[in-house]
């Protein structure tokens, strides 16, 4: 299991579009990335999430954007294209997916339900290591299994 090294270019994002909202990007954002706010948040201005570094995953970028410059997100209920974190691991359809801790930023890997964390959405395909594949746009917080 390594991580991947490059975020992938992702052509089409959006396939069904629950709902979008304008941002501000934080930092530079690729099309297809899963955003969130940073853990010291400022108003309406997302960033690639990355696991343990920032905020609950909010949705993923429909388009590329720069540092300032608006960026459109897909948010509950889309159907997206995401990254997987993990060159090799593959990822189930209908398994719940969260944010990763990959240095590429804005990727998905299966959610722990033994640890409490953020889940993005739940995959519709099953996505290959290193590929992307859809899921849909439903983020919640996973709370730790009981024992």
């Amino acid at each position: 299991m390594a991580d991947i090294e490059t975020f992938p270019e992702i052509k089409q994002v959006l396939h069904n579009d629950g709902s979008t909202f304008g941002f501000k990007a934080g930092a530079a954002i690729k099309a297809g990335q899963v955003v969130a706010f940073a853990t010291t948040g400022v108003t309406d201005t997302v960033i690639p999430a990355v696991a343990g570094t920032t905020a609950q995953p909010i949705g993923v970028a429909v388009l590329p954007a720069a540092k300032d410059a608006p960026v459109t997100v897909a948010l509950v209920g889309s159907i997206v294209t995401v990254a997987n974190a993990d060159d090799t691991t593959a990822i189930d359809a209908g398994e719940a997916v969260s944010d990763n801790d990959c240095a590429v930023g804005g990727t998905v890997s299966v959610a722990a339900t033994t640890a409490t964390g953020y889940s993005i959405g739940v995959t519709l395909d099953d996505i290959a290591g290193g590929k992307t594949g859809r899921i849909i746009v439903m983020p919640q917080i996973i709370s730790k299994a009981a024992a």
